[in-house]
């Protein structure tokens, strides 16, 4: 009898050692002790393009940056010889792994290189084995060509077609006349899938100039990310379109890298790891901007449960690597959320992280959605922190008819593009620079709330404020950079102390000027208010741009540009 109930034992621990479950597991890993990287040599794991950002801005490279040990990795594959890696975070310092037995996180938390284990997704079926993973890169040699030019030089301007109302919400269109579009700036698009756009005609100009860097299926690596999901074919309209008279993106020229992270099959914490996976693959590739029309609030296994308390930017794994990658010198666009006047109410995460651009919905009249995501964040932080058209906005589809669509998965990437091309007009600023420009211009920013967050930014105001010179001793005020009709009105602000009056002379140049002009102003700290008359625009001309320096006595030369343009004509109702 004893024999047999051994046997029996025998054969239970057998069978329940091999039981079948199908799964993916985070590893979190304690160090990486016996690394061959190095710091001092990042070229193993950083391009060229990369290290050159991180020189320039001065940001040093550290241990974070270090790629997971190999040898750990091998450890805990040799777990289950079924195993397969899926992704890896160097930052996060763990790896995602699918196995298919039963009860393997009780071996793998074992291993002394392991901190941490955690099941992320439990699957139905099995998981295809991706044999041949897709791959889409541009080539080496290719150079990006730029094939709108003509186009620019005949029109003078960019005829948006229906996004027309999304990008003047944000005054973007004076970003494009001032000559910045996007071009030499790399930006990554994470999203659920990009069906059609290796073919549609809106992107043609994307992947005729080169500027189309290549594609990635974090997901299921050998699935093409052209074939299936239209979700980020429609975001990448809001950036990259280029379609005159139909649509045109808020950086049309920018070069883009894809990279699927969405699982469509299920909603998973899998699915913040594989957002990780793909924000690192955009840092190690030079990418300046990312944007992420993705968030998470609640997932399909119940025992995974957000809390509006975990809305901090140190409870999701995605939180904390966007976070990281603003210290690394990226700029990380994140869509709120759409769940405003759902039950959950509040943004999601990674929308949480500290530092990024967090981006709200309004309508074409830059009222509120209703639903765009509240804030604050769980610790007080302004969220969102921007807000631009999501409702009343126009995209492509992946058949390439422009449509009518609303939420936040499109004004964020309606503001990153926005946001990429105020960049690439000062290289020189930091990620931070930046982003505290565009918050600065916000139409709340004196006032903040958790619908608007800093409210609609202005481009053109930003694009002023980035122009100036840190402490300034006297700058001006102004309800806006830009102008309808013949007057540039602004109050000068000077310092308390100084009550005496103060003659400033204005000196205005325009291109479309055969020469300057100077206007003198009489202020004091009563009465500062100063109107300037602007020449009038000919009929013939759409818009023009002024270069406006303000001289006061005993204090630095101010710079701005300003903005004139006729007023719209008024459609008549029926």
């Amino acid at each position: 009898m004893k024999r047999i109930n051994a046997i029996l034992l025998l054969l239970l621990l057998f069978f329940s050692s091999n039981a079948q479950e199908y799964a993916k597991y985070w590893v979190q890993f304690k160090d990486k002790s016996g690394s061959p990287y190095s710091v001092s040599a990042p070229e193993a794991f950083l391009s060229e393009r990369a290290i050159q950002l991180r020189l320039k801005h001065h940001i040093p490279i550290d241990e974070r940056d270090i790629p997971v040990n190999a040898a750990y990795i091998q450890q805990v594959l040799a777990v289950d010889s079924n195993m397969r890696l899926c992704t890896r975070s160097k930052w996060l310092n763990g790896i995602t792994v699918y196995s298919e037995r039963e009860g393997i996180m009780d071996s793998i938390v074992l291993l002394p290189c392991v901190a941490f284990v955690e099941k992320t997704v439990l699957m139905p079926d099995p998981e295809t084995n991706p044999d041949t993973p897709f791959v889409c890169s541009r080539p080496s040699d290719a150079v990006v060509k730029q094939t709108y030019l003509s186009d620019i030089k005949e029109n003078k301007d960019f005829d948006y077609g229906n996004g027309e109302n999304q990008i003047r919400m944000n005054n973007g269109h004076w970003l494009h006349r001032l000559g910045f579009r996007g071009e030499n700036m790399r930006m990554m698009v994470m999203d659920g899938g990009f069906q059609n756009v290796d073919t549609l005609g809106v992107f043609v100009n994307l992947r005729e100039d080169n500027r189309l860097l290549g594609a990635r299926n974090l997901v299921q690596p050998e699935k093409n990310p052209f074939r299936k999901h239209t979700h980020g074919t429609s975001v990448l309209s809001c950036i990259a379109a280029y379609k005159p008279g139909k649509l045109v993106g808020t950086a049309p020229m920018v070069e883009v890298y894809l990279c699927q992270t969405e699982d469509a099959r299920s909603e998973n914490k899998v699915e913040e790891d594989n957002w990780v996976a793909g924000l690192e693959l955009a840092d190690s590739m030079g990418c300046q901007v990312l944007n992420s029309s993705l968030g998470y609030t609640k997932f399909d296994d119940s025992t995974q449960v957000r809390k509006y308390e975990d809305l901090n930017g140190r409870v999701s794994r995605a939180s904390q690597a966007a976070t990281i990658a603003v210290s690394k010198g990226m700029i990380v666009c994140n869509s709120a959320g759409n769940e405003g006047s759902k039950k959950w109410r509040y943004i999601g995460t990674p929308a949480d992280a500290e530092g990024i651009l967090s981006v709200g919905a309004v309508d074409a009249k830059g009222k509120i959605a209703n639903f765009s995501s509240h804030g604050p964040a769980a610790d007080g932080r302004v969220k969102p922190d921007v807000c631009a058209v999501g409702l009343g906005c126009f995209v492509s589809s992946a058949k390439g008819f422009i449509h009518y669509s609303a939420g936040t998965s499109f004004s964020s990437p309606i503001l990153s593009g926005m946001v990429t091309c105020i960049w690439e007009a000062f290289p020189e600023k930091s990620n931070v620079e930046i982003m505290d420009a565009v918050r600065r211009s916000g139409d709340r920013y004196d006032s903040p709330d958790s619908l608007y967050g800093y409210g609609i930014p202005d481009m053109l105001t930003a694009y002023n404020l980035l122009l100036q010179k840190e402490n300034p001793t006297v700058w001006i005020s102004t309800d806006a950079f830009d102008t309808d009709d013949d007057l540039f009105d602004f109050k000068l602000i000077t310092p308390q102390e100084n009550n005496s009056p103060k003659t400033i002379e204005v000196k205005v140049s325009s291109s479309a000027l055969k020469k300057p002009f100077v206007r003198s102003f009489t202020v004091s700290n009563t009465d500062n208010e100063c109107s300037l008359k602007l020449p009038s625009l000919s009929k013939k001309e759409k818009y023009r741009l002024y270069d406006v320096e303000i001289r006061v006595p005993g204090h630095e030369t101010l710079h701005y540009v300003v903005g004139q343009e006729h007023k719209p004509i008024e459609k008549k109702s029926k």
